[in-house]
């Protein structure tokens, strides 16, 4: 017997939360399962955060998508200003991060696949991580390791 996946639909708001650097991480999709396939969420990152130090995952892939204000963008190369509309991918394995330096916080819309292995980790590095503070190397290194993923320089 085939079973159907459920449509879901959810609300700016509704849905679990968890803390990520002392702002709510709004859960869209993937939390219970549902879908299986990927995990999406909304986060405010407030002004002048650090972001979480370069970085790479082998279990899952992300994406961040910019809805509003302005972050620094770090892959490969140069960090890079992304404005609202603009969406960074960090393939499993591929070095990334961000920072919003500037005065304003800014709005982003997260997705990653799978999502059980993401959620997790995003559980756990947000409560780890705060907005007015650089990390904490070796905290990061210890959680990441924990959801194979592993800081970078």
């Amino acid at each position: 017997m085939v079973q159907m996946a459920m449509t879901l639909l959810t609300h700016r708001g509704e849905g679990p939360a968890f803390s990520y650097a002392g702002q709510p991480m709004h859960i869209l999709a993937g939390h219970d399962g549902q879908p299986q396939g990927f995990a999406a969420m909304e986060i405010t990152v407030p002004p002048h955060f650090a972001g979480p130090i370069p970085h790479a995952h082998d279990e899952f892939d992300e994406a961040i998508y910019l809805l509003s204000g302005r972050l620094l963008a770090v892959g490969d190369g140069e960090p890079q200003e992304a404005v609202p509309g603009s969406m960074f991918v960090a393939p499993r394995g591929h070095r990334h991060g961000f920072s919003n330096p500037g005065d304003e916080q800014a709005r982003v819309q997260g997705l990653w696949a799978p999502a059980a292995a993401a959620l997790a980790f995003m559980r756990d590095i947000g409560a780890a991580l705060r907005p007015d503070t650089p990390p904490d190397p070796e905290r990061m290194r210890e959680i990441y390791a924990r959801h194979a993923s592993r800081l970078l320089p």
